[in-house]
């Protein structure tokens, strides 16, 4: 859900009305799972609860609720056999709200929280219009209706997204994505990865000295600090983050990896470079006295494959790393290939180099393209 709200926000600013569908149960097999939504306006459709003729007939039903001004939510029943055709063989439970301008003000206290990394749960009347929706941050909200704080806690608490029906109620949460990532640099390279990483289940912590290099407008998941001593702002991540190191700077970039690798706690440290930097960054790793385990804890270059150098290349690449990096991906061959693909760090990878340390052509091809 946190991904349609920019979209819900534009929309709703140019007094474009739309229909928030939003799957509220399921039983046996089914596409997408509850708590999964799309936005459909007369004629966009944004998100998806999973597509094929479920989606198809949902867009319908939609576009009807849409041209219904005063139209109230409704829940429908859609048993993918019978009523569409699909071979998953569940039962799919749809929520239609019609939405206009007046759900503003819920779309940014959402918008607010979700750029906190906070939880929160929408509380929709289902005898109301969308926005009469109130968005709660904890089942101790004083307005909550006694009857519904134990689904909000239910919902809060819970590891991921969900829907549920109480009586005369809908509540739908969203929960902050296992993933938490620091991206260090707001280059080329860093642009288009907050791009690319808007319409990921993940929490993105963007760090750059030039505020001017931020995308004009932030996605939903996303925090900007400008800050003009990042090493410093590495003891202000949560445990478990995802480091990427992509400065315009190598030794800002070797301060940060130190600091990075200091903490202890990291759940991946990716650093932006050639094999020649990956060689120098060892070597000046190990004489700062660095570990081989920690040296080893580094990956660089970054992503799933050597692909290409330009910047949309190169974050689409790192993006498929970090998905194979949740609990929910396979633990089969993938997240190995993606570790032989990038090149972790070796502490012995300068050993018996005679050479100094400078940039050599592919990585200063590598610079020049990715604004390194």
């Amino acid at each position: 859900m946190n991904q349609l709200l920019p979209i819900l926000s534009a929309t709703l600013r140019q007094g474009t009305p739309g229909v928030l569908v939003t799957v509220v149960e399921t039983r046996g097999s089914t596409p997408r799972e509850a708590g999964t939504a799309m936005w459909v306006t007369g004629n966009r459709v944004y998100g998806t609860i999973g597509g094929g003729q479920l989606e198809y007939s949902a867009i319908e039903q939609a576009r009807a609720v849409c041209a219904r001004v005063a139209a109230e939510p409704s829940v429908e029943r859609y048993p993918l056999g019978a009523r569409v055709g699909q071979c998953c063989g569940g039962v799919v439970y749809l929520a239609f709200e019609r939405g206009d301008r007046d759900c503003l003000s819920w779309v940014a206290r959402a918008t607010d929280l979700a750029r906190q990394g906070r939880p929160w749960v929408r509380v929709a009347p289902l005898d109301r219009p969308c926005s009469a929706s109130r968005i709660v941050a904890t089942a101790r909200d004083g307005a909550l209706p006694a009857g519904l704080c134990p689904g909000v806690e239910a919902l809060l608490a819970a590891a991921a997204p969900g829907a549920r029906r109480e009586p005369g109620a809908l509540l739908v949460s969203s929960i902050p994505p296992e993933l938490h990532v620091a991206l260090f640099g707001a280059g080329h390279v860093g642009r288009a990865m907050a791009e690319v990483f808007a319409r990921l289940p993940l929490q993105l912590t963007w760090l750059d000295a030039r505020r001017e290099e931020f995308l004009p407008e932030l996605p939903a998941n996303a925090a900007a600090v400008c800050s003009d001593a990042m090493p410093e702002e590495v003891a202000q991540l949560p445990p478990g983050t995802v480091y990427l190191v992509l400065t315009h700077s190598h030794a800002l970039d070797f301060a940060l990896v130190c600091r990075i690798l200091d903490r202890g706690d990291a759940r991946f440290i990716g650093l932006i470079g050639s094999r020649a930097k990956r060689y120098n960054f060892a070597r000046r790793l190990r004489e700062r006295g660095y570990t081989p385990a920690q040296i080893t804890s580094v990956t660089c270059p970054i992503g799933v494959a050597a692909v290409g150098k330009e910047p949309e290349v190169i974050a689409v690449s790192v993006a498929a790393q970090l998905m194979a990096l949740r609990r929910s991906a396979s633990r089969t061959r993938y997240p190995v290939a993606v570790l032989e693909q990038a090149g972790a760090m070796n502490a012995a990878d300068c050993r018996g180099c005679s050479q100094p340390c400078v940039r050599s052509p592919d990585e200063q091809s590598l610079i020049s393209v990715g604004g390194h």
